[in-house]
């Protein structure tokens, strides 16, 4: 598990491959230490753990410093060789897939499996296949979630098939998924990157326009702590999305703005709120309301039964109190 030492690689190695029946020891590598919080993190797990710190050179990677985390069966003897590992699972940035694929080039066995879990598939799959060697089976994976949690169950993970594999990887990704209640979604590559453009990238673009606007707007001795005394449902549940996501990895967040096709996307959002607002400081209330029906109707009246439904379980999840009247007329 490459680029382990924190993220979701950390978490899916404890939470995911550990878990799974089939799997005896699961081998951390980052050229990063583990923190003394991450080794809280993957105490009991059922499978043996191991950590390695990765070096590039010349040569390629190698794993060096091997430390046993915890040694519930199968512990290796010395340092763990890339050569006889089954399955390598890439858990880096988008912008670190080169670099580790560079250092992995002609290091894997040609009946491994290659793995990666980016939040975009097309770019990277194709230069794992490229540089993976013959013989390897390669397949992309992608967390649909965050990282909390102690449990895989219940949350949907995206597998992207690659023509190096005759099955074989994703029916064992689909079936250990499955086994541990997990919800799994076969997509290609194209498919994958195009709804994430507008599942992630414009919604954290969204995102942090908001939060852009909201402390914009703040004025004189006017607080974020005090506005959250205001907050409707709405707000409240926007504000914490935002303030979650600046919690996160910066880095990351980041890396995912510069995905192909996400400037686009963020013009058509751009373009969205500019349209709207010269539409609602122009028009009459009948004109503002007119927008709102056609809106509705793009959504559909399914769609919009699932969110309000949804919704309501959200707001109801994050406010609790006698002042929470999901009924009053601002919500």
């Amino acid at each position: 598990m490459i680029g382990a030492a924190d993220g979701m690689g950390l978490w899916a190695a404890r939470h995911w491959f550990a878990e799974l029946d089939d799997v005896a020891r699961v081998t951390l590598c980052d050229v990063e230490p583990l923190s003394d919080k991450a080794l809280d993190a993957l105490s009991n797990a059922p499978a043996s753990i191991e950590y390695v710190r990765a070096e590039y050179s010349t040569s390629g990677l190698s794993l060096v410093d091997r430390k046993t985390i915890d040694s519930a069966s199968n512990a290796s003897v010395g340092c763990p060789e890339l050569s006889k590992a089954d399955l390598v699972v890439l858990a880096v940035p988008l912008s670190a897939i080169g670099v580790v694929m560079d250092g992995l080039n002609g290091h894997l066995a040609t009946d491994a499996w290659l793995i990666d879990m980016s939040s975009a598939k097309t770019a990277p799959l194709a230069h794992m296949v490229k540089l993976a060697g013959p013989g390897v089976a390669v397949a992309g994976t992608h967390p649909l979630f965050g990282i909390t949690g102690d449990s895989i169950t219940d949350k949907t993970v995206a597998l992207v098939p690659t023509q190096t594999d005759d099955g074989s990887l994703i029916r064992w990704l689909d079936g250990g998924l499955q086994r541990l209640g997990a919800i799994t979604m076969n997509v290609t590559a194209e498919r994958h990157d195009r709804y994430m453009l507008i599942a992630q990238t414009m919604t954290h673009f969204a995102l942090m326009a908001f939060g852009d606007a909201v402390t914009s707007s703040l004025q004189g001795d006017e607080s974020l702590e005090e506005l959250r005394q205001f907050g409707t449902p709405p707000y409240l549940a926007m504000g914490a999305v935002t303030g979650r996501l600046l919690t996160q990895n910066h880095r990351l967040y980041a890396s995912i703005q510069q995905t192909q096709g996400a400037k686009n996307i963020r013009e058509v959002f751009a373009e969205s709120a500019q349209r709207l607002a010269d539409s609602f400081a122009e028009g009459s209330l009948d004109d503002i309301e007119v927008e709102l029906d056609g809106l509705a109707d793009r959504y559909g009246a399914d769609e919009l039964s699932i969110s309000t439904r949804l919704s309501e379980e959200l707001f109801r999840a994050g406010r609790v109190g006698p002042e929470d009247d999901l009924e009053r007329s601002d919500s």
